[in-house]
């Protein structure tokens, strides 16, 4: 790996928090415990902490990210896709499981992929998301055991929770094959915290990762507001989706269309620098953009990913089919807009010399956007 750059918790507020550019995933207060919390989907400190180089400064995804490296590192060579990053092949699947199929999102894969991963002892624990049982539709990390865990944390949520800081319970509970779901700027960082030379906190645990793509998540109160104009309670939705343009919201009564472009007001400031949007450094990203109505579109990337997904078609866990190659050029193009769209923001932020965690060099760049 490259020369990376080296900070503490003043660097990580000056250059990340205050700025606005946090993503929430859980990375630096996950294994800073004595120092960070969180408040209001922000990392904030209790004390002062006087390293000169801080563990939170090297695990955010939002100080540095040396893109190329990192795909040497993890995948042993260099995209040829530009837009979706490296991968083996891309499918379209749907789980079998008939329980995992009434509560899942789109195909049901991660719920049915991560189920017959601990059911065959590939993994003894997975980092999900469950809904709040205090607060309708906030999500809180957990570490699930069971398949009835893991179907407890399926469906999309569109709002965003400290993802890490499940890896770090995981690791306390002394499990020792986990598997991670997370959008694409939680697997960053869990990357990051894998690959990291200066900070060694055994997450070669994380023995698979799911990446769940994402093209923005929302600030939760905004989402609140923006039902209620349409007369929904956010109480009362139970399930929300995106598709073709449009935002959907259900309840046992009504079905809430919103377009996507009227949504973009509620999105999250740290995501408008997020230029991943396939999860690129997941073993296994998953989505909907590309695939049929009640199926998954899934991106294998790694040996893990492939195994776990051959064994599991073997198994007849999942059903799969290749996808047509019609199919995948909105997958590309949907990806593509999002890195350009928010290298724009990017500059703005920092200038045209400082890419903020954006570690290439110029020609790299473009290489990116192209």
């Amino acid at each position: 790996m490259m020369d990376v750059p080296k900070g503490n918790i003043f660097d990580l507020e000056a250059e990340v928090i205050y700025k606005d550019l946090c993503c929430y995933c859980g990375a630096c207060g996950a294994f800073c415990t004595e120092y960070i919390r969180y408040a209001n989907e922000k990392p904030t400190t209790e004390q002062k902490c006087y390293e000169l180089h801080g563990a939170c400064y090297d695990f955010c995804p939002r100080t540095f990210f040396p893109i190329f490296e990192m795909d040497k590192a993890i995948f042993g060579g260099v995209r040829e896709d530009n837009a979706l990053g490296c991968y083996k092949e891309i499918l379209t699947a749907k789980t079998t499981d008939k329980d995992i199929e009434g509560e899942c999102q789109d195909g049901g894969i991660v719920t049915a992929l991560l189920s017959f991963a601990l059911e065959k002892g590939m993994i003894d624990a997975a980092v999900v998301t469950k809904k709040s049982e205090e607060e309708a539709w906030t999500p809180e990390p957990t570490v699930a055991t069971t398949k009835e865990e893991i179907i407890a944390g399926a469906g999309s949520k569109y709002t965003t929770a400290p993802v890490l800081t499940g890896v770090r319970d995981a690791f306390d509970q002394g499990k020792k094959e986990i598997a991670l779901v997370g959008v694409p700027c939680q697997i960053q960082a869990m990357r990051k915290i894998q690959t990291s030379q200066n900070f060694d906190v055994k997450a070669d645990r994380v023995k698979l990762s799911i990446g769940l793509m994402c093209t923005e998540s929302f600030d939760r109160d905004k989402l609140v507001e923006k039902l209620s104009e349409n007369g929904v309670k956010i109480e009362d939705v139970t399930k929300f989706d995106i598709s073709k343009g449009k935002f959907y919201a259900y309840t046992k009564d009504v079905e809430v269309t919103i377009p996507i472009k009227d949504m973009k007001p509620l999105m999250r400031e740290g995501c408008k620098v997020c230029y991943d949007f396939g999860a690129e450094f997941a073993d296994v990203s998953v989505g909907s953009i590309g695939s049929d109505a009640g199926w998954s579109t899934v991106i294998i990337r790694s040996e893990e990913g492939e195994k776990l997904v051959d064994e599991a078609k073997k198994a007849g866990v999942i059903k799969t089919k290749n996808l047509a190659k019609k199919s995948l050029e909105p997958l590309q193009k949907l990806a593509l807009r999002k890195k350009t769209e928010n290298v724009n923001n990017i500059l703005e932020k920092t200038g045209q010399i400082n890419l903020l965690n954006l570690v290439v060099s110029g020609k790299d760049l473009k290489m990116l956007f192209v």
